[in-house]
């Protein structure tokens, strides 16, 4: 395989866990980050290379809701913040609008015409109007769905497909643990409504319906339950540094059925909570028809490859045509050790 020879002028916007691995993906292949962005903080000011504990590159971190995007000469910027479009938007219109291609890490970003339409729509205008290119990935992209769409690509006939995962979500932020409602007792997580609006709800429907997009499937019933994960013995939890008593939530359970016009049920079921030792991280896809198939994704290092695979979309991005660009209309994920 041929170095494609790119070099492009990188933006991280959002300096927590994630963005800070894509800058340093980024130095280790010696590209110029032009810019630096986070919220108000300790880190506005600092030297990014020494954000990163490496030695200083001449790049002061920026507040975000100060800084001159007029200057910005990226050519991607990768945007970490949250996982809801309304949130981020703001960074995606200041960024395109100073002509930098969008990687966003942010699960709605996957898929913005299918949940959140109203953003999705001026997503679509900025992008075209500053002739650039969005596309949300992350992890996701090859664990999840395309994972999901290789998993029927024998099959003569499908009745339904089965999504199942167990994901140590504190591997990128204790704080993720805790958002699932770690810690907690049963009463404290609904009044604290860890599986609403404003916590987990929507997130389990996101790949299988980009599986449904890229299969051509017509959906004519979504339907999703979120619920409180316990067990009936103590365990003791190496990320929050406590015993957590037999009762107490260890995490989220999120189970979703998607019927399709087609005839072909689409279940997913993810378990975002805390691991016992031995435990690791797996993805499933069970596809039922003509054959029957399954596909299984371990996943050994999940904190680096959420950041890795948003970092080797760069070269599909920008080659791509400017708008929103899904993850399914590109190839395969590729790795970037030639790029």
């Amino acid at each position: 395989m041929e170095s494609s020879q790119i070099s492009p002028r990188i933006a991280i916007y959002g300096l927590g866990f994630v963005g800070q691995q894509l800058a340093g993906f980024a130095l280790d292949k010696g590209w110029e980050i032009v810019g630096a962005y986070n919220r108000v903080g300790e880190k506005i000011g600092q030297d990014l290379g020494s954000l990163l504990g490496r030695d200083p590159i001449g790049l002061k971190v920026e507040d975000c809701d100060t800084a001159n995007y007029s200057r910005l000469t990226a050519d991607i910027a990768f945007v970490a913040v949250s996982d809801r479009l309304e949130v981020n938007y703001p960074s995606y219109e200041r960024l395109m609008s100073a002509g930098a291609n969008i990687l966003c890490h942010g699960a709605e970003s996957c898929n913005p015409r299918r949940l959140n339409p109203g953003i999705a729509e001026k997503l679509q205008a900025l992008a075209l109007k500053n002739n650039v290119t969005f596309t949300g990935g992350g992890i996701w992209d090859m664990t999840r769905i395309w994972a999901g769409i290789l998993s029927v690509g024998p099959n003569t006939e499908i009745t339904s497909m089965t999504h199942t995962s167990f994901t140590d979500i504190a591997r990128q932020g204790v704080h993720l643990l805790r958002f699932c409602g770690a810690g907690l007792s049963v009463d404290e997580y609904l009044s604290n409504d860890v599986g609403g609006k404003t916590g987990l709800a929507g997130i389990a429907i996101i790949p299988p319906l980009c599986v449904i997009d890229a299969l051509g499937l017509d959906v004519s019933d979504i339907k999703e339950n979120l619920e409180p994960i316990v067990w009936t013995q103590d365990h003791y939890s190496h990320w929050l540094q406590q015993n957590l008593r037999a009762g107490t939530v260890v995490g989220t359970r999120m189970s979703v059925e998607i019927l399709t016009k087609q005839g072909i049920t689409v279940n997913a079921c993810f378990e975002y909570r805390d691991f016992r030792e031995d435990e690791q991280e797996e993805m499933i896809w069970k596809v039922q028809g003509k054959p029957s198939m399954e596909v299984r994704v371990v996943r050994e290092a999940s904190h680096m490859a959420s950041a890795s695979s948003l970092f080797n979309r760069i070269p599909d991005v920008l080659a791509a045509k400017s708008g929103i660009r899904e993850l399914w209309t590109y190839p395969p994920l590729r790795p970037s050790m030639f790029i």
